[in-house]
């Protein structure tokens, strides 16, 4: 008798224990994840990206969600592993982000080569300081680094520059990042904003940078002070002031069209 109520009790329990192991804890939001059409191991993988607060549901639009749906689950699944593993605490748009993170994996996927793992970015406790410091915000996307624009009110409350504050800034090495250019360029005036280019496809900044300034003679301050400024050793910086392009390129143009359809259609406009 007592061995009949043990092996039920054994019985019982194996049958309970797969109920306890099912049971995962979702956000009220997995269910609508599954109803957009994401595969169950995405959906989870998301929810539990929620469930961190690195991102929250309403963060993300539909557009974004539309092209992750667009990747087969070992992908998706790479995707949103490098997504939780990126720096999130200065994206401003994390669906953007999330976007730009898709389309990097496409471009690696075409040239044969694995999505790229996490690199070593900036020195964030650097990266707090100096933003506590100045007043400034960071607005990071896939493609930029986005320091101020505009900056606090107390640097400068005045009108949007225009043409003749901007500088270029070349020679810049590729793990090199806003603690250590701000420092440098804001001796020459106040900045309005700072753009750092960066590749997705390596995680560093691209060699090059746009720096604003709140007016003409700080520009061109900046040149004399910070042209062929060694920012580290044997590295040299190139800065000149930056020249406004009246180029535009236009893509995706029917091939049936001429090029006087495409000029009548531009006089239209300009």
């Amino acid at each position: 008798m007592a061995n009949q109520v043990n092996g039920n009790a054994v019985q019982l329990k194996e049958e309970e224990e797969p109920m306890d192991t099912s049971s995962v804890t979702h956000t009220e939001h997995y269910k609508t994840l599954i109803e957009a059409g994401l595969p169950q191991k995405v959906a989870e993988r998301l929810d539990e990206i929620f469930q961190t607060g690195l991102v929250a549901y309403v963060d993300l639009d539909e557009r974004a969600i539309d092209a992750l749906r667009e990747f087969n689950e070992e992908g998706a699944l790479s995707v949103l592993q490098q997504f939780k593993e990126s720096d999130l605490s200065h994206v401003q748009n994390k669906s953007a982000f999330l976007c730009g993170v898709m389309k990097t994996y496409r471009q690696r996927e075409k040239q044969g080569s694995k999505v790229q793992e996490s690199t070593k970015g900036p020195d964030e406790a650097k990266i707090k300081a100096l933003l506590e410091r100045t007043g400034y915000t960071l607005d990071v996307t896939t493609g930029q680094r986005k320091y101020g624009g505009p900056p606090p009110d107390s640097v400068y409350s005045g009108v949007q520059p225009g043409i003749g504050t901007e500088v270029f800034v070349g020679k810049i090495p590729r793990d090199l990042y806003e603690d250590e250019l701000v420092p440098l360029f804001e001796k020459a005036g106040p900045i309005w904003d700072l753009r750092l280019m960066m590749d997705p496809l390596s995680g560093q900044n691209r060699g090059y940078a746009f720096i604003t300034f709140c007016g003409k003679e700080a520009a061109q301050e900046a040149v004399k002070l910070c042209d062929s400024y060694e920012i580290r050793p044997g590295k040299h910086l190139g800065v000149c002031i930056s020249v406004a392009n009246n180029r535009l390129f236009v893509g995706s143009i029917p091939k049936n069209k001429t090029k006087e359809n495409i000029l009548e259609e531009f006089s239209k406009v300009t």
